[in-house]
């Protein structure tokens, strides 16, 4: 499934026009009609205003699957004054207790 089609049954589960997703994100019905159908595919502006308007992340709307809110690997890299080789071992550890 594409995002046009994500984002077409989004609305179409919230009961939402084209009109009222468009005027919720600020673009024009037509370009709302276009990404659905898979003629547009949104600017990365308006993919972030199509997941708050649809109450999904941007992750969904592209790929379809939901991440954690919470990433681990994430915040352990971006964490500063832990050396490489200790957040390599973080993951690992991490990884292991999920089951991964």
């Amino acid at each position: 499934m594409e995002i046009g089609s994500r984002v077409r049954t989004l609305r179409d589960a919230l009961k939402l026009t084209q009109d009222e997703l468009a005027r919720e994100t600020g673009v024009t019905a037509q370009n709302i009609s276009r990404i659905e159908g898979a003629l547009n595919v949104p600017s990365l502006d308006l993919l972030v205003k199509l997941s708050r308007a649809l109450g999904v992340s941007a992750d969904f709307l592209l790929t379809g699957e939901e991440t954690p809110a919470f990433d681990v690997k994430g915040a352990i890299r971006g964490t500063v004054g832990l050396s490489a080789k200790s957040k390599r071992l973080l993951i690992e550890l991490v990884g292991e207790l999920r089951g991964e």
